[in-house]
C-alpha cells in the first residue's frame, strides 16, 4: 500500500504535468482532483478513515446512531401524513462508510415495520472503496437484505415517479468551488499554477466575459472592495438542478455548515470561507497537503435555495440543527417512556443528545434546508415546529 507522502508525490507529479502542459488549472479543478482524483484523491480510499477521533475531523453522524434515529422519525412522519404510501426510496449522497444509512434502517426496522418492509435506499457514490465499505457496514448491522442500490452519478438514475426523500449531509460543502478576487478594479478567477521555487502556487488570471461564474458575479452584488476573496458554488448548483430533474416528488434534507447569502458575501468576510482539515486542525492553504487533507467551503444556503427553487422544489424550512432537534424531542418525549426511567443507557443518549444539539457544540453551526416538490402544502413536519423561516 502507497504511503501517504508517496500518493503525493505520485498527486503532485500529475498536477505539474497537467500544469505544464495546459498552464494554470482552475481551482475548482485542482480542488476535484485533490478530493476525487481516481486513484489518488483524498477521498477515493475510503471517506470512513477520515471521520472521527483518529480522523481528520468529526460528522454529527461520528457522533453516534442518533443523528440518523431523528432523521427517520421524520421521514416516518411524513410519510404516514402522506397516507402511507405503497414504497418510499431514500437517496443519500455522500453516505461515506454507509453509518447514517444503517442508522436509519435500523431504526425502521426496530420502530416502524410496517415502512421499513416498503423502504428502498439508493446510494449516490461515485467511489467504488466507499461502495465495498458501505456494503460491509449494511452486511454487518443489517444482515443480508436487497433494499440497497448503488448509482455513481445521476445520469445512470431514470426519472423517479415514486415519493423520494432525498439527504445530503455534509455533502454539497466538498463539491468543488470557483475561489474569485477582487483586485484593481476587476474580477479575478483563482488558478493553481507553479512558481519559481518549482512550487504550487496561486495564480489570478480575469474571469472570462459571458462565462456563467461572471454572470453569477454580476448579479450576486459581492463587496467590490481590494483583495476580497470569496467562493461560488456552481457545481453545488448544478447538482441540485439534476436532483430535481431526476425526481417527481421529493423531500429534501440538505445538511451542513453555511451562511445566507448576506452573511456569506459580508464585507468582513474578506478571506472568503474554505477551509482545510487535517487530524482535527483547521487551516486555509489547500495546496500545503496535496490529496491529503480535506477541503471545504461553508453553504452558500440563499444560493443553493434560489437554485433549487428555480429548478422545481418550493423551499419549507431553514434553521439550525439545535431548532430541528427540539422539535422532533417534543414529539419523542410525548411518546417514549425511555425518558421517564432514569438508567445509564438514558445518561449516554442525553450527552450524545446534547453534542448534537446544544448551539455551544454542533447545534448552531449546522443548518437544516428542507425542500419539497409536488407534496400538500398541508404537510406538518415537527422538525419545524421551531422553524422562523422558509427560506434563507
Amino acid at each position: 500500500m502507497k504511503t501517504a507522502k508517496k500518493s503525493q508525490s505520485f498527486f503532485l507529479s500529475e498536477i505539474f504535468s497537467i500544469i505544464k502542459e495546459k498552464g494554470p488549472m482552475p481551482f475548482d479543478e485542482y480542488m476535484a482532483l485533490h478530493l476525487s482524483h481516481p486513484r489518488l484523491g483524498y477521498y477515493v480510499h475510503g471517506t470512513k478513515k477520515r471521520i472521527g477521533k483518529n480522523g481528520d475531523f468529526f460528522t454529527s453522524v461520528s457522533v453516534g446512531s442518533l443523528f440518523g434515529e431523528f432523521l427517520a422519525m421524520q421521514c416516518t412522519e411524513i410519510w404516514k401524513q402522506l397516507g402511507k404510501r405503497d414504497s418510499l426510496w431514500i437517496i443519500e449522497a455522500g453516505a461515506g462508510g454507509g453509518e447514517l444509512a444503517c442508522d436509519i434502517v435500523d431504526w425502521l426496522k426496530k420502530n416502524e415495520s410496517e415502512l421499513s418492509k416498503k423502504l428502498s435506499y439508493l446510494f449516490l457514490e461515485p467511489f467504488s472503496y466507499n461502495q465495498i465499505q458501505q456494503q460491509q457496514e449494511i452486511n454487518q448491522r443489517i444482515g443480508t437484505t436487497d433494499r440497497f442500490f448503488w448509482i455513481t452519478e445521476w445520469e445512470e438514475l431514470p426519472k423517479l415517479s415514486d415519493f423520494t426523500i432525498l439527504i445530503a449531509n455534509e455533502f454539497l460543502d466538498c463539491l468543488p468551488v470557483k475561489r474569485i478576487r477582487f483586485q484593481k478594479g476587476k474580477w479575478m478567477e483563482s488558478h493553481v499554477g507553479i512558481n519559481h521555487e518549482n512550487k504550487l502556487c496561486f495564480i489570478d488570471q480575469p474571469v472570462k466575459e459571458n462565462s456563467p461564474l461572471a454572470w453569477m458575479i454580476d448579479n450576486l452584488g459581492i463587496p467590490k472592495i481590494e483583495g476580497y476573496t470569496t467562493e461560488i458554488p456552481l457545481a453545488a448548483m448544478e447538482w441540485i438542478k439534476k436532483a430535481s430533474a431526476k425526481t417527481s416528488s421529493s423531500l429534501f434534507f440538505i445538511i451542513d455548515y453555511g451562511l445566507t447569502k448576506e452573511e456569506y458575501f459580508a464585507p468582513w468576510r474578506a478571506n472568503g470561507t474554505l477551509r482545510c482539515y487535517k487530524n482535527h486542525k483547521i487551516f486555509s492553504d489547500p495546496l500545503l497537503f496535496p490529496a491529503d487533507c480535506d477541503i471545504t467551503t461553508h453553504l452558500n444556503f440563499s444560493l443553493i435555495s434560489k437554485t433549487a427553487e428555480d429548478s422545481g422544489f418550493q423551499s419549507i424550512g431553514w434553521l439550525d440543527q439545535h431548532h430541528f432537534f427540539m422539535g422532533l424531542l417534543e414529539k419523542l418525549y410525548a411518546t417514549d417512556p425511555f425518558f421517564l426511567v432514569k438508567n445509564p443507557k438514558r445518561e449516554s443518549w442525553i450527552r450524545k443528545f446534547f453534542m448534537l444539539s446544544h448551539p455551544h457544540f454542533m447545534g448552531e453551526n449546522f443548518k437544516f434546508l428542507l425542500l419539497v416538490k409536488n407534496l400538500p402544502q398541508s404537510l406538518c413536519l415537527s422538525g419545524l415546529k421551531f422553524c422562523r423561516f422558509k427560506r434563507p
